[in-house]
């Protein structure tokens, strides 16, 4: 089915109640790779400026506090690792017997971070008007994400096994913590928070 006949409100919904029509919706689309990089850029500058905005009004103790503090350095962090995992995805998947092209992977991270945009959205407006309803529907958020990702997954590299798909994840997690690490060590981030001399 092609997004000429399936609205981004009922692709949204679709993805939240049947993933993998979703996926297989936005993976026959015909769009190109740099159209996708700049959406990515986009969704990323999006959620960075949520996030910050989301800390700023629920501010709470965190790890690496100089990097979640910085808009910045949060965007590029994000977005680095996120360009990471579009391709260690990719490349993992096809390792294990996936067929995903690279266009696949980009596509459907694409949308789940403008997924994640509404998601955000939505706990910052529960946070102001009912606090205790916001955690809750973040931890069901975060469940449902996971659930959304493996689905996605397991139609970009044509598995049809999301216990497949699920050690994809789990090996690609592996590699794109070290990603973000080196990403991390770059912009002058450690665990004390952001490195004076940058």
């Amino acid at each position: 089915m092609k997004m000429t006949t399936l609205s981004l409100k009922e692709l949204a919904v679709q993805t939240l109640t049947a993933p993998r029509d979703a996926a297989e919706v936005l993976m026959g689309q015909d769009v190109g790779r740099n159209v996708l990089w700049m959406a990515l850029v986009l969704a990323t500058v999006l959620n960075s400026l949520l996030f910050s905005l989301s800390h700023y009004l629920f501010p709470a103790p965190m790890p690496m506090a100089g990097l979640f503090d910085n808009p910045l350095l949060y965007a590029l962090a994000q977005g680095g690792g996120l360009v990471i995992t579009v391709f260690v995805l990719t490349w993992v998947g096809n390792m294990l017997g996936g067929k995903g092209a690279l266009g696949d992977i980009l596509i459907a991270l694409v949308w789940l971070q403008f997924m994640r945009v509404l998601a955000q959205v939505l706990v910052i407006v529960l946070g102001l008007a009912v606090p205790v309803l916001a955690g809750m529907v973040s931890l069901a958020i975060l469940i449902l994400s996971f659930w959304i990702l493996l689905n996605f997954i397991n139609v970009a590299h044509r598995f049809n096994s999301l216990l497949h798909s699920f050690f994809v994840l789990l090996l690609a997690g592996l590699g794109v913590t070290v990603g973000i690490s080196i990403i991390l060590m770059v912009i002058g981030v450690s665990a004390e928070g952001v490195n004076p001399n940058v």
